[in-house]
């Protein structure tokens, strides 16, 4: 049984082969097991990756890849919400040799925890206007 996801799940990508499908599902896996560790050791990791992959993505690809996680966490039965979904698409850019920064905000009044990815300072899967928004506390 599958609970309904915080996520916007409007925008329903078609991709175009079993490899996409496959790395997607193989990188947000890889990005919960992460998020297991210790967040100053998932820091790090994320930061050499940035190192590794100096290509960043352009806006098109960033966005192609962002739906390709979103798509794969709807077949999963555990939580799959922004932290994941970031970390997967900084993931699934790596694996491509490219790189988007992951960033983490917070909110108050109410209080809220969000995590994006960004290419540019432009949010990439986000809505264009929010009522409340996040005050950036970590950009890698």
């Amino acid at each position: 049984m599958t609970a309904p996801m915080a996520l916007d799940n409007s925008a329903t990508p078609q991709l175009g082969s079993r490899w996409d499908r496959f790395a997607a599902s193989l990188c947000l896996t890889l990005a919960t097991w992460l998020l297991r560790l210790r967040f100053g050791h998932v820091l790090a990791i994320v930061g050499q990756i940035k190192r590794a992959c100096p290509r960043e993505a352009d806006a098109t690809e960033a966005a192609h890849m962002n739906a390709a996680i979103r798509l794969a966490g709807r077949h999963r039965s555990n939580r799959v919400a922004c932290m994941e979904v970031s970390l997967g698409t900084v993931l699934l850019a790596a694996a491509r040799r490219l790189s988007v920064d992951w960033c983490i905000g917070a909110r108050l009044m109410p209080y809220g925890a969000h995590a994006w990815i960004e290419v540019d300072r432009t949010p990439i899967g986000e809505p264009d206007t929010r009522d409340r928004p996040y005050q950036l506390l970590r950009r890698i």
